[in-house]
């Protein structure tokens, strides 16, 4: 078993399922603690609820851990069937919620994944169409919020794990849902890996080489592609997108298309979104970074759509179609007001000294509505001459199109008021010094304006 000497003085903490692997694993631990090898050593186990037997299993774990006198901490959640990921899948959500609460900074999850877990992960995402960070499959160590999870028998092959529970006449359980092959996992254990391992016998070490030369190829990949994202990176700012990571199509068209594929990879990545086949980036590419300057492309897939502004390139969460919106504001200063679909408005005292963006505390009877519900008159900005309809001005701050028809409009008797966090009509907006009110959008660009 390998367990870097750095984590050994730390608090691990073994994910205890009372199966076979982490059975064999726990013992391993505790000879360790025997030997003062390490010195903090706990469990902890999750009880799903999915199996008939599921009480019975936390009985046998949290037995076996008081005969090894391990502190057991176990957990019961409730895993939402029938959701869109999967049973599987939602499973484990909800345990890495329980991992995440339990464990605190700098302590160590253990898990029992092995060799077979590692071939098995491996082939699953090949056939699924994977990049090289799929190839990866089970990293040896990674972090979980400010702990970190180690996986200490990820080269050994699970005839050595059940050969060395056999030696030390190590009891556990079995789940009857392992033998499922209608599961994907259970399909290749028992019907795919064995007969690769019967034709090629090194066939699992070989796959697990491959996953640590594609985990070292994946670092290198995301080096270059951070060195390359920041020479992409737009310094222009959009309206309610400041701070968003925004690439510049003028200059990421000057990487090849290699890097480019990678640097977009790696953009979204970093940004949690969820990563889109080769097709899907080709389509960025093609359709958004090629565009004419005026084009006003997207490219969606689920869980995110990329948008083009002038050469900007920005990634958001889907954008919903909005329903027609607009009514008397009677929103109090510290309250907030829920936008159908599309943020919510704050109102606050204006600071003292400041008049941008400002309107008037005396000044009331406003509505609100979205942009595209409403008419207004043309008027004019704070220290500028000469009035303008909305659309002008807003094609003069370059507010992109997917957000002018959900800007949320003060009004009132026909006259636009104020856009909160873009601008404020000069005849309502508040002089130095004078009593006035801030409104805030909490947009659904994600961030307050």
């Amino acid at each position: 078993m390998k367990l870097p000497e750095a984590y050994r003085e730390r608090r691990l903490v073994v994910g205890f399922s009372g199966g076979l692997d982490s059975t064999v694993l726990l013992h391993l631990c505790v000879v360790l603690r025997e030997r003062g090898i390490i010195r903090s050593l706990e469990a902890i186990h999750i009880n799903h609820g999915l199996s008939p037997n599921a009480a019975a299993w936390q009985a046998f774990c949290e037995a076996i851990c008081h005969q090894w006198a391990v502190p057991l901490a176990s957990r019961k959640v409730v895993v939402q069937r029938g959701a869109g990921d999967g049973l599987e899948a939602s499973a484990r959500t909800a345990r890495y919620q329980q991992y995440d609460e339990v464990l605190q900074p700098g302590n160590c999850l253990l898990q029992a994944h092995h060799l077979n877990d590692q071939a098995e992960t491996l082939i699953y995402r090949m056939v699924r169409g994977c990049g090289v960070h799929g190839l990866a499959a089970i990293p040896r160590e990674r972090t979980l919020g400010a702990a970190m999870i180690l996986r200490p028998l990820l080269d050994v092959s699970r005839e050595a794990i059940h050969a060395y529970a056999q030696q030390h006449q190590l009891e556990w359980i079995e789940d009857e849902s392992n033998q499922d092959i209608t599961y994907d996992r259970n399909f290749l254990r028992h019907e795919v890996v064995p007969q690769l391992n019967r034709r090629w016998p090194g066939a699992l070490n070989n796959l697990g080489r491959l996953a640590e030369d594609a985990a070292d190829v994946a670092v290198l990949l995301d080096q270059v592609a951070e060195a390359d994202l920041q020479q992409v990176l737009s310094v222009k700012d959009i309206p309610y997108h400041q701070g968003a990571l925004v690439l510049d199509s003028a200059c990421l068209i000057s990487l090849t298309d290699y890097r480019q594929r990678n640097v977009i990879r790696h953009w979204l990545r970093s940004q949690g979104f969820p990563l889109p086949g080769r097709v899907v980036i080709q389509c960025i590419l093609d359709e958004l970074v090629s565009a004419v300057q005026d084009a006003c492309p997207v490219v969606r897939w689920e869980g995110c759509e990329v948008r083009r502004h002038e050469s900007a390139i920005v990634a958001m969460q889907p954008l919903r179609a909005l329903p027609p919106f607009s009514c008397q504001l009677t929103l109090s200063v510290g309250c907030d007001l829920e936008l159908p679909g599309n943020g919510r408005i704050s109102a606050e005292y204006g600071e003292a000294g400041l008049s941008l963006g400002l309107v008037r505390s005396d000044v009331l009877g406003l509505s609100i509505g979205y942009r595209s519900d409403i008419v207004v008159a043309p008027f004019r900005l704070p220290g500028r001459t000469g009035r303008k309809s909305l659309k002008k001005w807003l094609n003069e701050l370059a507010v992109p199109t997917w957000v002018r028809d959900r800007l949320p409009v003060l009004h009132r008797d026909g006259e636009l008021v104020a856009i909160p966090g873009l601008l404020v009509n000069a005849e309502y907006a508040a002089a130095a010094n004078e009593p006035s009110i801030a409104y805030r959008w909490q947009s659904p660009f994600g961030r307050q304006w």
